[in-house]
């Protein structure tokens, strides 16, 4: 797939089939995130890894999904889970501050390089982070950012030109539309 593709075709998805994702490709993709650019260089960003299935049937029900859907659309049917998880961590010990600029970078190379390898993911911030820190037992220097869930996907997700509101929604055959605003809108100016 060439970059062109991959940037294009990467979207939100939240239904997986239950194909598992081989460690090889899990191990990749956070070799695509350590090599991200890092504020000062200082390398701070780190991951759980999480594809056992009775700590990804613990994990699912501390993450919140997809907001601008109502509410009987959000949520991963029975079998249609996330195959796995990637915990994104800032470990305090090594960097105290830009951080965000570092997991931004790091977690979009997951986000794609899983295009390249067909995975669909979900990058989410609306986690229970207490229970997610209790659970993988995750000591109080590192500051638990976000997670990511990815599989195999399930459903289709498309771009639709913006008019009025950035909500997504689903049609009646379960496909996503994304609006997106317009290469025009975003340039504010050339000189």
């Amino acid at each position: 797939m060439d970059f062109e593709e991959v940037i294009f075709k990467r979207r939100t998805i939240r239904r997986f089939k239950q194909t598992p994702i081989s460690i090889d490709i899990l191990r990749k993709l956070i070799e695509y995130a350590r090599v991200a650019p890092m504020a000062r260089n200082v390398q701070g960003v780190e991951f759980v890894i999480v594809q056992k299935p009775e700590f990804k049937e613990k994990l699912f029900p501390l993450l919140r999904w997809a907001a601008s859907l109502p509410e009987d659309q959000r949520t991963p049917e029975k079998g249609r889970e996330p195959t796995a998880y990637f915990i994104v961590l800032n470990n305090t010990k090594i960097k105290k501050t830009f951080y965000n600029f570092d997991v931004g970078a790091s977690v979009e190379n997951i986000l794609l390089g899983a295009v390249n390898f067909g995975l669909g993911s979900c990058w989410m911030a609306a986690i229970d982070r207490g229970k997610i820190r209790e659970l993988f037992e995750i000591p109080a220097y590192y500051e638990i950012m976000q997670v990511i869930s990815i599989g195999y996907p399930d459903e289709n997700s498309v771009l639709e030109p913006y008019e009025k509101s950035f909500d997504y929604w689903k049609d009646d055959t379960g496909e996503i539309h994304v609006p997106k605003r317009s290469l025009n809108d975003i340039i504010y100016k050339i000189f």
